[in-house]
């Protein structure tokens, strides 16, 4: 009783009726609405995925190749890498903000450098850091470096006038992103973009001694059904290079699923072998020049078919209207033997830039003519992926034939490898740079 007493009374009040009623206002009021910042944080989505891998390669370096002693491509016969891939997104109601960091460690044996030392390289950078404001339900604004796709190829998108290669032949390698802005207004079915890409970000190819980066400036419609969708983008650069690009696919039943993908361009960026040079030094030049000012026809068709068994065989043709001529790929070949022919500094400096746009030409594959088949399956016995492809040139008959194999062992682990053999004579498309590529490797997953 006496310890009651010296409460002041406040104390029995609170132990008989609780406390006060302001109290568990205050209380409530704190489970129910933690800050701003906790919010955000909350709705953060993250994950990390660890690639590791190790690859061989062979590649001819002989005098006569594309690669002489190995200067230009600086391949190495072993290589390994550990990328680190974070990614994290926050999305509300009006805003959204994706974070893609990586952090590229590199270690190489010394044929690309002929220092007899290995070669270490670490390299930071962001695959994807963009911003999206939902202005309304129907329209938002997006701006940052990312990539940006467009098309319905399986390996070529011959209608995205920024990223024509959509990195699917070995997607354990990223390609590259350019900075972007863009506009989307969206109604019903039909969805209208303004794009412009505004910087090259880390786009390889707009590098000395390749193509200037000029800004694009596109406007992007797209159509989607219950079952096709279709698209067409009309683009010009600062230099009046126009690009317009058409997909569409149309699932005709369950099992069988067409579409096509092409373009129309004027002015690309091409780099074609000509006699004669600026500087009267050399026989040959690889050259962005008044041939590319006239119009090219690209097109795509192709097919998937799913078997009830489970696998997917995809076949497309391609026609590549940028694509060489027999002349002119017959003049390459003399471009690249004739570089063996120059020893004095200046004359095999020009050779050699005439050797790498020789292998950056703006095109990925050179010719006119070409098959493409792939036969794969997803999620076979709930663990395992599968692609085999082989692609066909029909001018030369060279070819080449890839594997990309997935096994996730555990949810957290999975083990891949890809493969890559080339065939063909030395003086053909598939076979002029590359024998083959064999990589191995780990993807821990957080």
């Amino acid at each position: 009783m006496g310890i009651i007493q010296t409460g002041s009374g406040q104390a029995m009040a609170e132990s008989e009726e609780g406390p006060p009623k302001n109290k568990v206002f205050q209380q409530e009021k704190e489970v129910k609405e933690p800050s701003a910042i906790k919010k955000i944080l909350d709705e953060i989505r993250w994950s990390v995925d660890i690639l590791t891998f190790g690859r061989q390669t062979e590649f001819p370096d002989e005098p006569g190749t594309l690669n002489p002693e190995n200067r230009i491509a600086r391949f190495s016969t072993y290589d390994g890498g550990m990328y680190i891939r974070p990614e994290l997104k926050y999305s509300n109601d009006k805003f959204g903000i994706w974070v893609k960091p990586r952090i590229n460690l590199d270690v190489r044996d010394n044929t690309s450098n002929q220092t007899g030392e290995d070669d270490f390289e670490a390299e930071f950078f962001f695959q994807e850091l963009k911003v999206r404001w939902y202005i309304n339900q129907s329209s938002f604004l997006m701006a940052g470096r990312y990539l940006k796709n467009i098309g319905s190829s399986v390996f070529i998108n011959p209608s995205n006038p920024f990223f024509i290669d959509p990195g699917r032949l070995n997607p354990k390698f990223e390609i590259r992103p350019m900075d972007f802005v863009e506009y989307n207004y969206s109604k019903d079915r039909w969805s209208l973009s303004l794009i412009a890409n505004l910087h090259e970000g880390q786009t390889p190819e707009f590098q000395e001694p390749f193509f200037e980066f000029e800004r694009r400036y596109s406007v992007f419609a797209e159509y989607y059904g219950d079952s096709d969708n279709f698209g067409a983008i009309f683009s010009v650069d600062e230099e009046e290079r126009i690009h317009f690009g058409y997909f569409g696919q149309k699932n005709l039943n369950d099992a069988l699923l067409a579409w096509i993908d092409g373009s129309v361009e004027y002015k690309p960026n091409r780099f074609y072998p000509v006699r004669g040079h600026s500087t009267g030094l050399i026989p040959f030049d690889m050259i962005n020049g008044a041939e590319n000012e006239q119009v090219f026809f690209t097109a795509l068709a192709g097919a998937s078919y799913t078997f009830n068994f489970g696998p997917t065989l995809q076949l497309e043709y391609y026609f590549n209207g940028k694509g060489y001529t027999d002349e002119e790929f017959d003049l390459l070949q003399e471009v690249i033997a004739s570089a063996a022919d120059f020893n004095f500094d200046v004359t095999r400096l020009l050779s050699y830039r005439n050797l790498g746009r020789g292998i950056t030409t703006g095109m990925p594959y050179i010719r006119k003519h070409y098959l493409f088949s792939q036969l794969g399956q997803n999620d076979l016995f709930s663990q395992l992926n599968f692609n085999v492809r082989y692609f066909y040139a029909l001018e030369d008959g060279s070819s080449q034939i890839t594997s990309l194999i997935e096994w996730n062992v555990a949810p957290s682990l999975e083990i891949h490898s890809v493969l890559l053999k080339n065939f063909g004579g030395r003086a053909t498309d598939f076979n002029r740079f590359l024998d083959h590529q064999i990589m191995m490797g780990f993807i821990f997953k957080f």
